[in-house]
């Protein structure tokens, strides 16, 4: 009885960790991303205002909105993130891998632009 309960244990835990696999989403405003067929997106980040916090943008290639391309949860709020390690931690957990950064000075203002792959 013993070894039918630990499997029975065992083969719950793989099934809830295939789930959670195929249950990837990145919201980008009301797009979940993950589900599009595009293999590339950009991670943009600015310089914060608040050293605390840092906003990040995604371009998947949408055409042009003048609401920002915030990473958003299923409820629609904006993710924060504590830098831009947490923002590239958070995409490589959802399916995501990056492949190169790229920084863009503009005056005094500097961008960082991160390109991912989707897995």
């Amino acid at each position: 009885m013993k070894k039918t309960t630990s499997l029975f244990a065992q083969l719950l835990s793989i099934l809830s960790f295939s789930g959670s696999v195929f249950s990837q989403s990145i919201y980008v405003n009301e797009t979940d991303i993950n589900k599009l067929d595009i293999k590339y997106c950009e991670l943009r980040i600015g310089q914060p205002l608040n050293p605390t916090k840092v906003k990040i943008f995604v371009d998947y290639g949408q055409a042009f909105s003048i609401k920002r391309q915030n990473i958003m949860t299923p409820d629609k709020k904006v993710v924060k993130f504590n830098s831009p390690m947490h923002a590239l931690n958070f995409m490589d957990q959802n399916g995501w891998s990056y492949v190169e950064q790229v920084a863009v000075q503009a005056g005094e203002t500097t961008t960082y632009k991160y390109l991912m792959i989707k897995n």
